[in-house]
């Protein structure tokens, strides 16, 4: 096997999450008095990074910040407007938070192909985790509901550990694990993808059916990048 343990993001990697992603964002700018009328692309462009950084860039997209300008959120290269303060990012996150909880498996559910290709793996020895900047809350109800025993390990953001794309979410995992960097393959769909495992030694694979486009992968340094799971299976078995 060209790898023996298999580290996937979440949120659109192996779960379509955009649909509560929306409603729960919606629901939580309706209720602090904000436009709720995001569509799904519009949340694709929001997430990637955390939740945080997720509400600000939908507060500075209501304030009239491009949405090519939101990539930079969360960067040292990033403008904020001055009508988005972290008092109100607060507040909207002490709303979406709990709502989306409580609603994250309403419209979820795995890709194409996803479950096929766990059991497919595991069948052969590789080991399965997930670590995603989704709160850790969310990560541990969606993994135990949709997953059931397919994985090894599952983090998602929470306090103490640096979020993608800091090393430090892969690096308690590869510990876990008990696998090398080199014979560990990240998985994932965005530039937060990408920089997380160039921060963590390890090799990358992106798919295309999440929430950036080929373009944008191939700007932002993918090299290799599958449209099917089946596709995806071949790539972390070397086959």
């Amino acid at each position: 096997m060209k790898y023996k343990a298999a580290i996937f993001d979440m949120d659109g990697t192996i779960l379509d999450t955009s649909a509560d992603l929306t409603s729960a964002l919606n629901y939580a700018f309706e209720q602090t008095g904000h436009r709720h009328d995001f569509t799904v692309e519009d949340i694709k462009n929001f997430f990637g990074s955390g939740v945080v950084v997720a509400v600000t860039r939908a507060l500075a997209y209501e304030a009239g910040s491009s949405r090519e300008s939101l990539v930079a959120f969360g960067t040292k290269d990033e403008q904020i407007p001055e009508a988005v303060t972290q008092t109100e990012v607060n507040r909207v996150l002490e709303v979406f938070k709990p709502y989306y909880a409580d609603h994250c498996q309403i419209k979820t559910g795995p890709f194409p192909g996803i479950l096929d290709l766990m059991k497919n793996l595991r069948q052969k020895g590789v080991k399965l985790a997930v670590v995603s900047n989704k709160p850790n809350e969310a990560v541990q109800v969606l993994v135990e509901e949709l997953f059931p025993a397919s994985f090894d390990f599952a983090l998602g953001e929470r306090n103490g550990i640096r979020r993608k794309p800091a090393p430090d979410m892969t690096s308690e995992c590869v510990k876990v694990l008990g696998v090398s960097r080199d014979k560990c393959v990240y998985i994932g769909d965005s530039e937060i993808d990408i920089q997380t495992a160039r921060n963590s030694e390890m090799d990358e694979i992106a798919v295309n059916w999440g929430f950036r486009s080929v373009p944008f992968l191939q700007k932002h340094g993918a090299t290799v990048i599958v449209d099917t799971a089946e596709k995806l299976e071949e790539a972390i078995l070397g086959e």
